[in-house]
């Protein structure tokens, strides 16, 4: 197991100088952010999606789906460039490793964040190839914990199963299908969480067949409660036929709860004084597909920080689908809404 100490960070710098990227140029386009030319980070394996960031005071770590499972980086100097806890530098640091034959042997959109001493890694997880439909993979979320943020293991209940189910008993039940991508913040002692709910009940023409971005709420992080409403609807976005990908965050300057999230190529962004809403929409995108290396941005997650949004997401180029980057856009908070 490996634990940072100071100096091997600084070594750690030196080793990982050739294999990040380090690009401090902020592009102005028709999106509502304003976007890095290049992809701050990529894998040497060719995928890097997904990113979770995490800031714990000089140090911002990013977690992000990768070959074999979740993997994670690390930044010393604000993001503009990232460092593998490990000597290994042309290979993914894995967080947390899929297992060949548990409920969970392919692993996906990793959120971290950090109570007290422990962190805590919500993921999405499923069995390649069992999914009970032709539309999606029987997603459902995990935990995993550390306390070095690191080095992540399951939690005894995540072992044979996942902490948060797909409701499969009833046909019409938003998450019916799948649940994923969650997004999640611990506030003044509860966790909260955001996450993708499907229901592709008869070929996507059931009455309550979609993709919506669901809620729930814990006490304990482990335990959780669904609300029983979305929080967000296809029928929310102006600007797009879908919405996917969604993560969480909480505005400390203006009080409000912030849902980046996907549509099917771009992000857009919603607001509410509450964690139950109602949430209004930006009126249109606010970060697009723009540069050689992206036909679709997806999901997002982000932080504020000196007055600042700063998101990170991941982008594909077709008609090949590979590699899968991370990129960064930003825009000063609040704005004009």
């Amino acid at each position: 197991m490996f634990k940072p100490t100071v100096s091997s960070l600084l070594i750690l710098v030196l080793l990982c100088a050739a294999c990040t990227k380090e690009d401090e140029n902020i592009t102005e386009f028709d999106g509502l952010f304003n976007r890095t030319p290049e992809p701050v980070f990529e894998s040497s394996f060719g995928l890097a999606a997904d990113p979770s960031v995490l800031m714990l005071r000089d140090t911002l770590f990013m977690y992000f789906t990768a070959e074999g499972g979740i993997a994670v980086v690390y930044s010393l100097d604000n993001g503009k460039s990232w460092m593998n806890p490990s000597n290994n530098i042309t290979d993914d640091y894995l967080a947390l490793k899929k297992r060949s034959s548990a409920w969970d042997n392919t692993l996906e959109t990793p959120e971290v964040v950090k109570v007290d001493n422990l962190f805590y890694m919500y993921y999405t997880g499923y069995r390649e190839g069992e999914s009970d439909n032709e539309h999606v993979q029987n997603y459902e979320i995990g935990l995993a914990t550390s306390q070095n943020g690191f080095d992540f293991d399951r939690i005894s209940s995540s072992e044979d199963g996942p902490i948060i189910n797909r409701n499969i008993t009833d046909p019409s039940a938003f998450d019916h299908h799948a649940l994923t991508s969650p997004g999640v913040i611990f506030e003044e002692g509860l966790f909260y969480m955001v996450y993708a709910g499907w229901n592709v009940s008869q070929n996507w023409t059931a009455t309550n067949a979609g993709i919506r971005i669901l809620g729930a709420t814990s006490s304990d992080g482990r335990v959780w409660t669904k609300i029983g409403e979305p929080l967000l609807t296809s029928a929310d976005i102006g600007f797009s036929p879908d919405v996917n990908e969604a993560s969480l965050l909480k505005s400390k300057i203006d009080g409000y709860w912030l849902i980046p999230f996907s549509t099917d190529r771009s992000i857009g962004l919603a607001r509410s004084k509450t964690f139950f809403g109602d949430f209004e929409v930006y009126p249109n995108a606010v970060i697009k597909p723009e540069f050689y290396w992206d036909n679709e941005v997806t999901a997002p997650d982000g932080i504020i920080q000196d007055g600042k949004l700063r998101l990170w997401f991941h982008g594909v180029k077709e008609p090949n689908y590979w590699p899968w980057v991370i990129g960064y856009a930003e825009q000063d908070y609040p704005f004009l809404w």
